[in-house]
């Protein structure tokens, strides 16, 4: 047996396996791999988290219920197995969204692999063998923590074959659950990644819906579901937010309720459904990936698209252009800047990560005491201040992604072809965060306007923009090097760590603004006035920092404290007459 699996070890097969499941665990953007490890723990930690306190939360309902009233167990059980299934497709989602890259091939795979003597069918088996990997490890140990103590909490007064189906039903369901939305995300990537020029944007935006909903749901479900007493004259019952009919959740809940044996048409109808929905997804997920690998050879035979190059972030290239003048130093960088934004997922996922966090607070904000529509639909606080909220912490991300690197060996370019001082630096950073921070502004205080009609959100939009142009000022005046050019400094630009500031820039950014623009109740001369005081702060902004700029200094013999390594696939023992390549 031994003997086979070394056998088996060595083959061309395997080795690509474990070079391709090594990816899911490496990052261009972190200088060891001791700093990748604590990251991803801490990830593993705040997806645990809530899946294993749920269940636990749940104990004292599930214990009142069995003694006082035994018929509310059954939909308790319903209840809480579907918001763990919820959570599972929202964490593995998550998961997947962050390993966007990870899930198909891309032109450098293609690059790399295509001169190879190998196969086409050996490089896609080992690529969708190193996800179904990846999916049963994350999987399994995300649904694993709310299945134990879940089946027990929900069989206390079972028997241990009632527990024991509680804790199968749990695994093979959110199992499934998880297996449908990771193969979905496969499929999404490999039908984009053949699209030049968009796979960034739509892994940004997936990215940023899948961590909006995972942070909705850890913050709202507590408050979701509760048990409503119910007196001498009334009956105990439980009360829950509304599942849509369409929601995958409710055909996973039947197959729960399958696997457990409840009786049923429906449950076996969903169940059904569950079994050939997902089966569908798993088979597309394979063909898109084959398509996606022969789609990526080609591409990789291609010319670059240097018309397509030109026009990434055309809109906040122009403003950059606006905001530095006449300068072509500041240009150039800003323009950097920007274009490895549009192009790079590690800066774009780090922006999505903020901005879900932002557009949780507003979720949160617009839902606490509204009791109708038409309570949200009127101006308040709440509601102005969304896209300075949606804005500022897309900025905070903005920020933390400047100290995410892009490709710390290409920064010689700048140390030996740059000036060794010129504020040209600072006021390329500052261009950029402007030319990314307006359109955003004015993009989020679109989504206001259906609240509170086109007139009031036109004015509201002046006070964004002064709002964004503090914010970009702020931003540069905290930056003292070339973005995404150097390693990143462990712990620097952490929510966890500087949380104190980012709160008091919360109320400075988005509380004050939004309640002074409440106050001048869609008045010109108030709304303008407020945004000359906004903009009379932004200028003293400009004069610190271009004060500050002139100590800036690019030191040309820096040198970095990683020698510089080739990786390489280790395949050359096992393919023939590689060693005379």
């Amino acid at each position: 047996m031994r003997a086979l699996w070394e056998r088996i070890a060595g083959t061309r097969f395997a080795t690509l396996t474990r070079s391709f499941l090594g990816q899911f665990f490496s990052s261009d953007s972190i200088a060891s791999d001791v700093q990748l490890q604590k990251a991803v723990v801490g990830v593993l930690a705040f997806l645990v988290t809530p899946g294993l306190l749920m269940p636990v939360q749940m104990a004292g309902a599930f214990e009142f219920a069995a003694i006082r009233f035994p018929a509310l167990l059954e939909p308790m059980t319903r209840m809480v197995a579907t918001i763990c299934i919820a959570y599972s497709m929202a964490t593995i989602g998550v998961v997947a969204a962050v390993m966007w890259d990870q899930l198909s091939f891309d032109r450098r795979d293609a690059m790399v692999l295509g001169p190879l003597p190998l196969r086409s069918s050996t490089v896609i088996a080992a690529k969708l063998t190193a996800m179904a990997l990846f999916l049963l490890a994350g999987a399994a140990g995300i649904n694993l923590m709310t299945a134990v103590p879940f089946s027990m909490v929900a069989g206390n007064h079972k028997p241990a074959i009632g527990v024991l189906r509680h804790f199968i039903a749990h695994m093979a369901t959110t199992m499934t659950a998880s297996t449908f939305i990771f193969s979905l995300l496969v499929t999404l990537r490999a039908l984009v990644g053949g699209v030049s020029g968009r796979r960034v944007a739509v892994a940004s935006i997936v990215r940023f819906l899948l961590f909006s909903a995972l942070l909705c749901f850890v913050i709202f479900m507590p408050s979701a579901l509760h048990l409503v007493p119910g007196g001498r004259r009334r009956q105990t019952t439980i009360q829950m937010l509304p599942i849509p009919s369409w929601s995958p959740t409710n055909w996973f809940l039947g197959l729960y309720e399958w696997i457990r044996g409840s009786p049923g048409a429906e449950w076996d109808a969903g169940a059904r459904r569950a079994i050939l929905i997902t089966a569908s997804v798993v088979a597309a997920s394979v063909l898109t990936t084959i398509a996606g690998y022969r789609r990526q050879l080609q591409l990789a035979l291609a010319p670059s698209a240097d018309a397509a190059v030109r026009q990434t972030a055309r809109l906040p290239r122009a403003i950059a252009a606006v905001a530095t003048a006449r300068n072509r130093l500041a240009r150039a960088i800003a323009t950097f800047i920007l274009m490895t934004l549009a192009r790079s997922s590690a800066q774009q996922a780090t922006i999505a990560v903020n901005a879900a966090i932002g557009l949780t607070l507003v979720v949160a904000s617009l839902m606490r005491g509204s009791g109708d529509i038409a309570q949200i639909m009127r101006a308040r606080t709440a509601v102005l201040w969304v896209p300075l909220v949606l804005m500022y912490w897309s900025g905070i991300g903005l920020r933390a992604a400047f100290f995410v690197p892009a490709d710390v060996h290409a920064s010689w370019a700048f140390r030996l072809n740059g000036p060794i001082r010129t504020p040209a630096y600072w006021s390329a950073t500052r261009a950029a965060a402007i030319g990314f921070l307006v359109p955003l502004g004015v993009v989020a205080d679109a989504l206001i306007v259906p609240l509170i009609g086109l007139r009031a959100a036109a004015w509201h939009a002046t006070i964004v923009i002064a709002v964004a142009l503090m914010l970009a000022e702020t931003i540069a005046l905290t930056i003292d090097f070339v973005p995404f050019t150097r390693p990143y400094i462990p712990g620097h630009a952490k929510i966890k760590t500087r949380w104190p500031l980012y709160l008091i820039g919360l109320y400075v950014f988005a509380v004050w603004p939004a309640r002074a623009a409440l106050f001048a109740a869609g008045d010109a001369a108030a709304t303008l006035r407020i945004a000359g005081w906004v903009c009379a702060t932004t200028v003293v902004l400009e004069i610190a920092g271009r004060r500050r700029a002139r100590a800036w200094r690019m030191d040309p013999m820096a040198e970095f404290q990683e020698e510089s390594a080739i990786a390489v696939l280790d395949i050359g023992m096992t393919v023939p007459g590689a060693s005379q390549l």
